[in-house]
Order: C-alpha cells, then structure tokens, then sequence
C-alpha cells in the first residue's frame, strides 16, 4: 500500500511469525473477543496454538453462589464481565453455558503447547482433569480453589505426575470471593445448586488436600522450585512434608494461613536452598523470634510477620468463620437429602 509515493504497511501484513509472536501476549479476553475481528489474517494467526502457551483464564464467578431458600434451582445469572461478553458475542445460550465446556475449547487450541495455567476458580473436576491429560509441558500453574472444600483440589494429587516440568505451583486464594458473597447483605444462606455441586464432603474428613499434593511434586517434578499457597493450614505435618519431598525448593510463600512457630522453625531449618521465605497475614505466632530470624538472615528476601492485626485480622477471622459455615452447611444439605 502506498501513500503519495511512500510505502505503508499494513497490520494485516505483517508477517505472521511476528504477529504470533505479538498476539501469544495480549491475553485470552483479546484473542477472543478482539483479535478474530480485525481481519482475516489476525483471525487465522490467533488460531496458531503458539498463541496460546500461556492459558490465564479471566476470573470465573457463576452467580449467585447462594441463594435464600434451600433447594433452590436457580440457575446462574452472570458468570463474570468476560464470560458474560463471551456469552453475548456469540450468541450462546447463557442457560446452556459451561465452564467445562469453554475450558475444553480454549485448551484444545493450544494443542497441547501451553507452558502456564490460571485455572479459573470454581472449575469443575471434569476440566481440571481434561486439562492435566491436554497440557503435559505445564510450568507454572495456579489453582485458586481452596484446598479443603473443593472437588478439584482433592484431586490434584492424582494429576501432578502428569505434570512432569512443573517448576512452580500457586493453591487457593479463592475464599476472598466467596466471603465476600456470603456477608452481602447480612441474611441466612444456603448453597445454590450449581456452587454446591463443586463442593466435597472430603472436607469433614481430611483437613485439606496440600500434603498430597506435596508428596506427588516431590515424587514427579523433579524441576519444581516455587510454592505459594493461601487460605490454608500448615501444621508440623505438612511442614515435614515440604522439607522432605521439595528439598531444592527456591521460593515458598504462605499468605492467609494458620501456621504455628514450629512448623516456620521447620521449614527454614529443612529447607537449604530458599532464596525467598514469606509467610505474612497468617495467624498462629507472634512473628520472628531471636530463632527464626538466625534461618532468615541467611535467605535473600525474607519476611514472617507472623499474626496480622487490625482490618487484616478481621479478615483473617471472617474467612475463617465463612470457611467453616460453608462446611455446616454443606453438612445440613447432605443430612437432609
């Protein structure tokens, strides 16, 4: 193309090793909603499974996750601003849509190339498990269900031996959302029939599925370096566990967790090669003594803060309490059916 004498290219011209490249970085909501629209060329480049190696799924959110009566059938009314644009875009049936189904989709485009995953939360087992068989080169990998009431995070330990280039792993987070739809306008609650179908009564059993899920990293990933995990317990336990199975483990974070001083005291004992230790907004122990900051003066980036106070303490506590009336109920539900 050219414009009084001068030659002016085109985006639709470039060539398309470039383009991939360009587009395997703007991110799902646009090779979706966006890029398949500008023209032809960009259409049939995003289709390239190079484009998506890096499968970040937008936050998921099947709304209402609680209802006020018990039994209701009331399906979801919004599933998040991107699947409700995706939704729209393309026509689909908001009754008929499926996380399962659009994790499916997106995952098969990448045939089998994706190196990073952001699971959306409230997944269902079915598409965690399709994707553990579809992506066997992951590296990087965030689960953000909570690791006790959840289907999928009691079977995450049976997959991770798929995943045998698994160098970093992120677990829950999940909980903040879920709290704060269970105190909206202060009313009793019960489970809507879609939430309560992800939910597991494994969690009046085990107390949550991390140490599991340690034992299969240690067994299978032999290139594993970095944890991070919410939202969850780490007793003596899981803490032996840690030191055992992940004994090259580089960087460990522990945000929102009831952990006490000894298992702290065990991790960074055991631990030799930690090059970053956090452990912040938890409770269980006072912060750093005179012990645990010797192992920390030795690790490059360092902070155990040990109980929060304040607003993040009422946070801490208020996820706690919604944890556990989560669980009462899905007990009720489970006795009266």
């Amino acid at each position: 193309m050219e414009h009084e004498g001068i030659r002016i290219r085109r985006w639709e011209d470039l060539e398309t090793d470039c383009l991939t490249r360009v587009l395997s970085r703007v991110g799902m909501e646009s090779l979706l909603l966006t890029v398949p629209f500008v023209c032809k060329s960009w259409y049939v480049t995003s289709l390239n499974p190079l484009c998506f190696q890096s499968l970040i799924f937008p936050d998921f959110m099947p709304l209402p996750l609680f209802t006020y009566s018990n039994n209701s059938k009331e399906p979801p009314r919004s599933f998040g601003p991107f699947y409700d644009k995706f939704i729209d875009e393309y026509g689909i049936d908001k009754t008929r849509f499926s996380i399962t189904a659009f994790v499916k989709l997106v995952v098969n485009r990448s045939n089998g190339l994706a190196t990073q995953l952001k699971l959306p939360e409230f997944c269902t087992k079915e598409g965690l498990m399709f994707v553990s068989d579809a992506c066997p080169l992951l590296k990087n990998v965030w689960l953000p269900d909570d690791l006790v009431i959840f289907k999928t995070s009691h079977i995450v330990s049976q997959l991770i031996r798929k995943w045998k280039f698994l160098e970093s792993l992120i677990l829950g987070f999940g909980m903040l959302n879920i709290m704060d739809q269970y105190e909206m306008d202060g009313r009793p609650k019960f489970l809507s029939e879609h939430f309560n179908k992800l939910l597991t009564m494994k969690s009046f059993f085990s107390p949550n599925a991390l140490d599991a899920i340690l034992v299969q990293i240690g067994t299978h990933c032999k290139h594993f370096t970095d944890l991070m995990v919410y939202h969850t317990s780490l007793g003596e336990v899981e803490a032996s566990r840690i030191v055992k199975s992940l004994p090259k483990l580089k960087k460990l974070v522990l945000s929102h967790c009831r952990i006490n001083r000894d298992s702290v005291v065990t991790v960074l004992g055991g631990c030799k090669e930690l090059v970053l230790f956090i452990a912040n907004q938890g409770e269980g122990f006072e912060g750093s003594d005179e012990e645990i900051s010797k192992f920390g003066s030795r690790i490059m980036n360092f902070s155990c803060q040990g109980c929060v106070g304040g607003d993040l303490l009422l946070t801490l506590f208020k996820l706690i309490n919604v944890h556990r009336r989560l669980v009462s109920i899905m007990f009720l539900m489970y006795i009266g059916s």
